[in-house]
């Protein structure tokens, strides 16, 4: 035996001494992973608003379903409510059509502390029947009225096809959503519908309003909510200094990609399959997939890379190892959080990956 493979297997038995002298509630948690770092999943922001349009023109079929556009919109809420880890957020919905009042706005769950199985029941009793006028501009004026009664940040997520009903003295959207984001800590995340041309600049500019705000295609969300998450949430190593705005969880070892790839290389099966395991026999548990780029390539390229990977390793857990996919949270973060440099080849196969993070394991 060779002097380096002598230090490595010393190296080994003592990393397995140290599992076995930490505390046992810990080192059952440990043992059962690869690594076995902590992290947490840290609020990036305090509130977040669903306002959405259940116009006329939301009886447009989505894509290639059956469905119509205001269906798609509660199935895409129901799928991200499932996933969504309770992070003591404020939250509300609220419709901006129909009515005729300069202040319409139509509440189904009212400003309060976020609760997963009412917001769901919230969900499931949003109209079904696309109906009204698109009074977008009544609805973005009368978000200042919910916003001037919350403190932190908000993000408001905008379900639009950007078409409205022009209101005379009133101004344009992107200009009100300009206004809101100069008086209010707050970000838009603008879901387009279907918006022609025409329309498309419009949300566009509600979309660049500051620097937070971003546009994402309705087409990418139904069965992919995770294009949601990224602005509720990120994962840090460091314990943040107020405890309510994080969860504790338990990283193993990330899961490495090749180059412009998501699939699942044969080296990780035996560790998704202990993961599995774990969640089989912590059925309070969840758990919380980040996927991850290096920089070759455009943001919007790599941002839905990264959450190709996640949903890859999702899909895995989900078929192969039997874990229901409602206990799986998805995020993708493109090339923004890196472990490593990318001026190397050697960094950049670092930084594509998908981080697994298991939280709410018993004590």
């Amino acid at each position: 035996m060779t002097i380096a493979r002598r230090s490595l297997l010393t190296l080994h038995c003592a990393l397995i001494t140290i599992l076995m002298v930490v505390g046992s509630a810990h080192a059952d948690k440990i043992s059962a992973m690869w690594g076995g770092k902590e992290v947490y999943m840290v609020r990036k922001a305090d509130n977040f608003i669903i306002l959405y349009d259940r116009s006329a023109s939301m009886a447009d079929t989505y894509g290639q379903t059956l469905m119509t556009e205001l269906a798609a919109q509660r199935k895409i809420l129901l799928e991200k409510n499932a996933t969504l880890p309770d992070m003591n957020w404020q939250a509300g919905i609220y419709s901006f059509t129909p009515g005729t009042a300069i202040d319409n706005i139509t509440p189904y769950y009212q400003m309060q502390r976020y609760d997963k199985k009412s917001f769901s029941r919230a969900i499931m009793k949003m109209p079904r029947e696309p109906k009204g006028a698109t009074l977008l501009q009544q609805g973005l004026w009368a978000l200042s009225d919910i916003l001037e009664g919350l403190s932190g940040k908000t993000v408001i997520f905008l379900f639009t096809d950007g078409q409205y009903t022009p209101v005379a003295n009133m101004p344009a959207p992107a200009a009100i959503a300009a206004r809101l984001a100069t008086t209010f800590d707050l970000c838009f995340v603008v879901i387009n519908t279907g918006a022609e041309s025409k329309e498309r600049a419009e949300i566009a500019a509600i979309s660049a309003v500051n620097r937070c705000s971003y546009m994402m295609p309705f087409e990418k969300l139904l069965g992919n909510p995770e294009w949601m998450t990224y602005a509720l949430f990120e994962i840090q190593e460091a314990a943040p200094a107020e405890p309510g705005d994080a969860i504790l969880g338990y990283q193993w070892d990330n899961i490495l990609f090749d180059f412009d790839s998501f699939h699942i290389k044969q080296e990780y099966f035996d560790t998704l399959a202990q993961v599995s395991a774990l969640l089989k026999a912590q059925p309070q548990a969840r758990i919380i997939l980040a996927g991850h780029t290096d920089s070759v390539g455009t943001k919007k390229y790599n941002m839905n890379l990264s959450h190709q990977r996640a949903a890859s390793v999702r899909t895995y857990l989900v078929q192969k190892g039997g874990v229901s996919a409602d206990r799986i949270t998805l995020s993708g973060f493109g090339f923004n959080e890196p472990v490593a440099t990318n001026e190397t080849a050697e960094g950049r196969a670092l930084n594509r990956r998908v981080q697994g993070i298991i939280s709410g394991l018993d004590e």
